[in-house]
């Protein structure tokens, strides 16, 4: 596949750097929230564009799919700045952290050194038949997961859902029933060791037992 931009990815960038400097000023001047939208949303637009290019063409449903969670992510962050005090810190944690690993996951597709270099880090080379192209019923089981995993938080919280939604995450990746097992109980440590003890952040009970103690 050529690396060489066409002139419509060029155009593509530099609307992309625009978006990056409106945003930057209106952040700068105290835009709204909603109005720091519309220059995100454009130059989302515009890299996608310019990673289409860089992109081989078997890749395009992993790169679409990482531009959805993007925006996903954005959106959380955008309607969680409508909080205040202690209530936002976790939920802009997780926010920007999704957004962090978005963006390397866009740039992990591309057949760019950029990209070459952060599958390499992250081990995504290893198994090149995985790598090679993505289908899309596997996209959507991945997208089905993470809605179900927000749905148990929601419920059950953060503290006795996470070790279940990591346990079956790995047993539905092949790993053993003991493997599963201890990735279940170093998540719930971790989980409340980083959060309840470093942070000092009561995490989310869920609804289930939020109900329980209204009886």
């Amino acid at each position: 596949m050529s690396r060489t931009l066409s002139g419509t990815a060029i155009g593509a960038g530099i609307a992309f750097l625009a978006c990056c400097v409106v945003f930057a000023w209106l952040a700068a001047a105290g835009a709204s929230r909603t109005a720091l939208m519309a220059p995100a949303a454009l130059g989302a637009l515009a890299a996608l564009v310019v990673l289409r290019r860089v992109t081989p063409r078997e890749k395009h449903v992993a790169l679409y799919f990482a531009f959805a969670v993007l925006a996903l992510m954005i959106f959380f962050v955008h309607e969680t700045y409508g909080y205040t005090g202690q209530v936002r810190n976790f939920p802009l944690i997780v926010g920007y952290s999704g957004i962090v690993l978005c963006v390397l996951d866009l740039l992990s597709v591309g057949e760019t050194r950029i990209g070459e270099a952060i599958a390499r880090f992250f081990g995504s080379r290893l198994n090149v038949g995985e790598m090679s192209g993505r289908p899309l019923k596997r996209e959507v089981a991945a997208f089905a997961a993470m809605g179900a995993g927000v749905l148990g938080v929601w419920l059950f919280g953060f503290l006795v859902f996470s070790p279940v939604f990591v346990a079956v995450w790995m047993l539905a990746g092949g790993k053993s029933l003991k493997g599963a097992f201890h990735g279940g109980v170093f998540t719930i440590a971790f989980v409340y060791l980083l959060f309840e003890v470093a942070f000092q952040y009561e995490l989310f009970r869920g609804v289930v037992f939020i109900w329980l103690l209204d009886l």
